[in-house]
């Protein structure tokens, strides 16, 4: 079988891309939350905001502002 039958036979269904996408965003913003790098404002919202879309098995309160201490405000 040549690589062009193999790619055929591995064709990834849209749940099976969004699922990967996903994963990547979540492992992306778990290194960035977990590094030795300061984050920037923008890039500590941009994690906060995966791990808040995508925490759906988290047992939390739902009125809980996840962004309320961190050191940026909305007056920029």
């Amino acid at each position: 079988m040549n690589k062009k039958e193999e790619s055929v036979k591995v064709q990834l269904t849209t749940k099976d891309k969004a699922d990967a996408i996903v994963d990547m965003l979540i492992n992306q913003a778990h290194s960035k939350l977990k590094g030795d790098e300061p984050l920037s404002a923008s890039e500590m919202k941009v994690c906060l905001d995966i791990c808040k879309t995508y925490s759906s098995g988290i047992q939390v309160d739902p009125n809980m502002e996840l962004l309320k201490d961190l050191p940026f405000g909305d007056d920029e």
